[in-house]
């Protein structure tokens, strides 16, 4: 009869039949607790505003997202004292400005005393060099017609110092390194701007350096070790003009 059953009505006999076990395991209809999903419930419901604000404002935000961008180059004319002997200057830099208040990038100079008589080599002898790194910058009421900047530069650099005699039938000209040193520098400044045009600014700079010792010797006549530089040659004022070209 069951056989029959089952060929005849199999729903009906599906309805009437009790749950099977199958390899022992009883099968049981699903149920939901409803209770332990209403926090979750409440907290989608909450989250779902904000997700949706979220999504309307679809601008790709940064640490500096709201600030004002702008950026420069800039070069300067210099003038300075390395070691009692006259130099000129030559200085570019380059950085973005962040909210008209503060600027970063890089920088460099360059440097070249005048030729002066060395009296333990017995010849004339000159200092040339550069340096380069990192610099900030604190704009001080960017947009006045006339403000205060600060800069101050973080790097490394080198020097090299050269004698020259005159030697040959025409009295020739030959300039011979004698010694060449690198050096850690620190140099903060102040400069003086004035706003010309909405792109273009001109100030006037004085700087400090403050390097590592150098070391720039050279063997006399007699093998004995002369010191051609003093160690803190370097450490000194400057000061001259800068023009810087931007979006400022």
């Amino acid at each position: 009869m069951k056989r029959a059953c089952n060929k005849l009505n199999t729903n009906s006999c599906e309805q009437n039949a009790s749950f099977p076990e199958v390899s022992g395991l009883a099968i049981r209809p699903f149920k939901v607790n409803f209770n332990r999903m209403k926090p979750i419930i409440v907290m989608i419901l909450a989250l779902l505003p904000a997700a949706l604000f979220s999504q309307d404002n679809d601008e790709f935000k940064t640490i500096f997202s709201g600030r004002e961008m702008g950026g420069y180059g800039a070069f300067s004319l210099g003038y300075t004292i390395v070691d009692t002997s006259q130099s000129a200057m030559f200085s570019g830099r380059g950085g973005v400005i962040l909210g008209h208040t503060l600027a970063l990038g890089i920088g460099g100079s360059s440097f070249i005393t005048e030729y002066q008589y060395n009296s333990n080599l017995n010849l004339k002898g000159s200092m040339a060099g550069g340096y380069g790194g990192f610099f900030l910058e604190l704009i001080i009421a960017g947009k006045s017609p006339v403000h205060l900047s600060v800069p101050c530069l973080f790097g490394v650099g080198g020097a090299a110092y050269t004698t020259w005699v005159n030697e040959g039938e025409d009295y020739e000209r030959i300039n011979y390194v004698e010694d060449v040193t690198t050096f850690l520098i620190i140099e903060p400044g102040a400069e003086l701007e004035f706003n010309l045009t909405k792109h273009f600014r001109m100030a006037a700079f004085v700087n400090y350096r403050l390097t590592s010792n150098l070391n720039l010797t050279a063997t006399g006549s007699g093998g004995e070790t002369i010191k051609l530089a003093s160690p803190s040659a370097l450490n000194g004022y400057s000061a001259g003009l800068i023009f810087k070209f931007g979006i400022f």
